[in-house]
């Protein structure tokens, strides 16, 4: 099932998320507590929302949609990221996921959805690609992580 994240999904959600801040390959955040969940999902606008995968009462992914810019001229577009859990990779959860995503936006009146991915990262890049978005461009030594500069892919989707 899929549905709106609930504050007490915040541990799992952090839990799910640490594992990729520390592998260091898909974001350039820093280690998040539940109470910083909490604060994402309390500061989300109607336009908004972390997204769950449940079964068996288990969070095994989540998405999230949240605003590209709190400038006028992009409230029609958004950005998204999925994570699944380790142990579910390549269950079919993250394409449940986007297309719910994907879905999400467009009933919320998006127009244009964003995506930025590590250049390394080609397995999502992939993914991504499945669903429709296309890479517009890379964004070079922006972050760094691990000791090393990051590039970054920006793909769009056109809804």
């Amino acid at each position: 099932m899929i549905r709106t994240a609930k504050l007490e999904d915040a541990k799992a959600i952090s839990e799910i998320y640490n594992v990729y801040v520390k592998q260091g390959t898909s974001t350039m955040d820093a280690e998040k507590t539940a109470n910083d969940i909490h604060n994402w999902i309390n500061q989300f606008s109607e336009r908004e929302g972390i997204f769950v995968f449940e079964e068996n009462n288990t969070i095994k992914g989540w998405a999230i949609l949240k605003k590209y810019s709190d400038r006028y001229g992009y409230r029609f577009a958004c950005e998204t990221s999925i994570y699944i859990h380790k142990k579910h990779l390549r269950k079919g959860i993250g394409d449940l996921l986007n297309v719910f995503i994907i879905d999400k936006a467009k009933s919320l009146a998006y127009k244009h959805m964003t995506a930025k991915i590590f250049s390394i990262n080609q397995a999502s890049i992939r993914f991504f690609e499945k669903y429709g978005y296309t890479i517009v461009g890379q964004q070079n030594k922006i972050g760094f992580r691990n000791e090393q500069w990051i590039n970054i892919v920006i793909m769009e989707k056109l809804l």
